[in-house]
């Protein structure tokens, strides 16, 4: 950078050429679009996992990578969670038996908490692993409750050979913007989901609670209309497929589980393309209530749908869908649920939103089987007082059987910041076929 000198009337100009100069240099430089294909896919080696790259490889995906503002990605989340983050710094730390966040005040579970708990990540902490996954499960509380009807299709070489629409919503009492609700479960989080067609499945629904407790395993239960009762289920079956696709209830937002379920280790960084909804900026807010917004999420169309003919791998988004290229964590996590499916899951966590955008998974003999990609929808409110992170897609891919399952693709996305409480109990999902 050249040096200025003194300032005088005499020098004004040569000053102002100066600075244009030096503000010049080091503004950042952003790239153009461009699309990651066959013909250019030496150019994802480090943006993409193995098995997905070699994919791009022989031509069946394809992806419009669309380089963001760093700045303006910052501001997907709200002044509020940033300025948040920054207070939180030293204020918590680990249980080391659990992985579980402890207020380091109290040495106790936190009531509370919002933003970041953890800031600044050293990759040479060994607890570095435990700190992102706590990082990611605070991004995805931050909204308060979130909805939605989403779709599941199954898809093998030759297109779809199952759908099934199911409603989903959730609610947080952690996390969440605007500070402490009532809690006097203490939980962390409910949701519930519910079929909704085709007739053989509607009506069958659950109800997931989240404890706020370092030791408490997940409860949740399963309703089905022909038996008319609700049935205690283990969390472990987050793992097993979804009405025989090749999708995994664990697949939303690319974890689902609690994080003191987990063992965790930082294994590399680097970068990778975030698969995100619509464009690059958080999508507006649009106010129906005083507490409920809804999201205009662009439709996410797949190949298949493009009619006969087409190319590339039928389960490819093919609109809507940008991916930017973002600084990532390499994570890597096991189980220690004895029945849950999965071995080691190698999961792509971005060093600043804390979204997780591909994941790998391994069978429990170590076997690698599967992968994931997660998209996401990003909204704001337009003064940047509120947020949210929403998870739209996911598109699941099984390299052993050469099949895939798509999830999500909402276009009903809203967030709601005060859900009534009796809309998670075990009464309102055993009458949802009512």
């Amino acid at each position: 950078m050249r040096r200025c000198g003194a300032v005088s009337w005499r020098v004004a100009f040569a000053l102002l050429s100066c600075l244009a100069t030096a503000w010049g240099a080091e503004a950042p430089k952003i790239e153009q679009p461009w699309t990651l294909d066959a013909g250019s896919w030496e150019r994802g080696k480090d943006l993409l996992p193995e098995p997905v790259l070699r994919r791009v490889k022989a031509g069946e995906y394809w992806f419009r990578v669309v380089p963001a503002d760093a700045g303006r990605f910052h501001d997907n989340y709200s002044r509020p969670f940033w300025d948040a983050a920054a207070a939180n710094d030293g204020k918590y730390d680990l249980d080391p038996a659990t992985c579980g966040l402890r207020d380091k005040a109290t040495g106790k579970v936190p009531d509370f908490y919002f933003g970041y708990p953890f800031p600044k990540i050293d990759p040479k902490d060994p607890e570095a692993g435990c700190k992102i996954a706590w990082n990611f499960t605070a991004a995805s509380l931050m909204a308060g409750g979130t909805g939605a009807s989403f779709y599941l299709t199954g898809l093998d070489k030759d297109g779809p050979y199952r759908t099934i629409r199911t409603k989903i919503q959730a609610t947080s009492y952690v996390g969440r913007h605007g500070g402490p609700i009532p809690n006097p479960e203490h939980l962390v989080a409910k949701a519930t989901s519910v079929a909704l067609e085709p007739v053989d499945v509607e009506g069958v629904s659950t109800l997931t609670v989240r404890h706020l407790d370092w030791e408490a395993k997940d409860d949740m239960w399963a309703y089905v209309p022909q038996t008319r009762r609700a049935r205690h289920i283990s969390a472990a079956t987050r793992s097993e497929p979804v009405a025989g696709m090749d999708i995994f209830a664990d697949d939303i937002n690319c974890f689902a589980g609690k994080v003191e379920t987990y063992k965790w280790k930082l294994v590399g960084e680097g970068r990778t393309l975030a698969p995100v909804v619509g464009q690059p900026y958080a999508l507006e807010q649009r106010a129906v209530s005083p507490t409920r917004w809804l999201i205009d999420t662009p439709p996410l169309r797949a190949n298949f749908e493009a009619g006969k003919g087409h190319k590339g791998a039928p389960w490819l988004i093919t609109e809507n869908l940008v991916f930017v290229p973002r600084p990532a964590w390499i994570v890597e996590g096991s189980s220690t649920d004895p029945y849950y499916n999965f071995g080691k899951v190698v999961m792509y966590f971005d060093q600043e939103m804390y979204r997780i955008y591909w994941k790998l998974v391994s069978n429990r003999g170590g076997e690698y089987f599967y992968n994931a990609m997660c998209g996401y929808t990003f909204a704001a409110t337009a003064d940047r007082s509120f947020s949210g992170v929403l998870p739209s897609l996911v598109v699941g891919v099984n390299d052993k059987t050469n099949r895939a399952a798509i999830g999500g693709r909402p276009q009903d996305q809203f967030i709601e910041q005060r859900f009534n409480p009796d809309e998670f109990t075990l009464k309102a999902i055993s009458h949802t076929s009512d």
